[in-house]
């Protein structure tokens, strides 16, 4: 069941959605670098925010790599294939929950750049001295709360994905090996 070529086959399954996903962040990577040719003429936060979407964008490859080097593994036929199997699929959620973290700490880093280009325009939006200047910090605290709940929503929407891309399939896989276990 494992390694037959059915379509039903939950690692084959795995195996097909992570060299999928591995072919967008090759080229997101790409289409990132054409950012780095554009942002070079502009300012140097620019250029920053391009080099860290590019090193995040390296750390998901080797994360998505790493899945897919799981699966081989998993394909592979060993002495105690329960305990094999056991340790593979929970060291791909391992390299799933990684994954979700990762974008978490994009998604931060990319709100911080932001702040640090718009900096001067924050701040003198929020240091005027006008009669709505309470207004101008009640708008702020309600930015900071929509980009927080954008972050969450972010967080929560990549994991449900996880779990239509993965995570069912990895059940399936989990279900087979107690069934055999019993």
């Amino acid at each position: 069941m494992l390694t037959s070529s059915s379509s039903a086959n939950p690692l084959l399954r795995l195996k097909k959605n992570a060299s999928r996903e591995l072919s967008w962040v090759v080229m997101a990577f790409g289409l990132n670098g054409f950012n780095a040719f554009f942002f070079a003429r502009n300012s140097a936060s620019l250029q920053w925010f391009v080099v860290m979407l590019m090193v995040m964008l390296a750390v998901v490859g080797g994360i998505v790599y790493q899945r897919l080097r799981v699966l081989r593994e998993m394909e592979q036929q060993h002495d105690n294939l329960y305990q094999s199997l056991k340790s593979r699929i929970s060291r791909f959620r391992h390299l799933m929950r990684l994954h979700d973290y990762v974008g978490v700490v994009t998604l931060i880093l990319v709100a911080l750049t932001v702040l640090v280009v718009r900096q001067a325009e924050l701040l003198e939006y929020v240091s005027s001295s006008g009669p709505n200047w309470g207004w101008h910090w009640a708008i702020v605290g309600l930015g900071v709360v929509t980009v927080l709940a954008l972050i969450y929503a972010g967080y929560a929407i990549g994991k449900l994905e996880h779990q239509r891309r993965y995570g069912r399939h990895l059940d399936q896989l989990e279900a087979a090996m107690r069934e055999l276990e019993a």
